[in-house]
């Protein structure tokens, strides 16, 4: 077996771990959607969409396909809100921390 089919074994081992996880129904809830290609229960519209887009890009239709690539972009732009908004956190309190550092020494 090659390298690059070893990570790429990997790679999808952690995927399915991670996305089992979060995707998975407890007992005492109902899903709120199924894949409509392997009847996998989700607990949200979003999550079946990305399950479709990942698991299932050669049968999906053309409106999932457009759904899910609906649903990356939103995604995307999620996380890049996140990332301005912690770096915006992370420069403030190192402004404020420098200027109360400022103040005590001064005096």
């Amino acid at each position: 077996m090659k390298t690059e089919q070893v990570g790429e074994i990997e790679s999808t081992a952690t995927v399915e771990q991670v996305t089992d996880v979060e995707y998975d129904v407890p007992s005492d809830e109902t899903p709120a959607y199924t894949c409509p290609y392997c009847d996998r229960p989700f607990r949200s519209e979003r999550y079946a969409t990305f399950h479709v887009g990942n698991a299932h890009p050669e049968a999906c239709t053309e409106s999932e396909r457009e759904a899910f690539d609906e649903e990356r972009d939103d995604e995307q732009f999620e996380l890049f809100t996140f990332h301005v908004k912690a770096a915006v956190s992370v420069f403030l309190l190192y402004f404020m921390f420098t200027f109360i550092y400022a103040l005590v020494w001064v005096g």
